[in-house]
């Protein structure tokens, strides 16, 4: 009896393996045809927007070189105006430690101190396009505070 038990068991591990082998190698082959994504939604920086759009450019190539616009409004003379809006912070940790002497040799103490910044950047990008959906023009501000 417990030899039949034990002869399930192993079967039973031998199955379930056997159907986690295939599972991982569908999941391995469905995932790696995936195919990877351009821009995803506000992927731009001053630096891209100093060099690489250009007056003239296709909406599509915007799309694909800075991601999906925040804001997209209808002008009445039939342009289209885009509106990229980015928000960042960063953090800043510092600290220092010491010891004190003073010049008779005695002994003032250890002391130490830590210090803390936080800086936050704005990137706001405005683009018109002509009705025929390609840059008119454009313009960026980015502060720092």
């Amino acid at each position: 009896m417990f030899k039949i038990l034990r002869l399930l068991k192993k079967q039973h591990r031998g199955y379930t393996m056997k159907h986690t082998g295939i599972v991982l190698l569908l999941s391995f082959s469905i995932f790696s045809c995936s195919v990877p994504a351009t821009a995803t939604n506000n992927d731009f920086t001053l630096g891209k927007v100093q060099s690489q759009l250009k007056e003239g450019m296709s909406s599509a190539s915007v799309v694909e070189l800075l991601g999906s616009p925040n804001i997209v409004t209808n002008a009445n003379d039939g342009y289209e105006v885009w509106t990229y809006d980015k928000v960042s912070s960063e953090a800043k940790d510092g600290s220092a430690m010491g010891a004190g002497v003073v010049p008779g040799g005695r002994f003032l103490g250890i002391f130490g101190g830590s210090r803390s910044s936080k800086s936050n950047k704005n990137l706001t990008l405005t683009i018109r396009f002509t009705p025929a959906g390609l840059v008119d023009s454009f313009k960026y501000q980015s502060i720092k505070y």
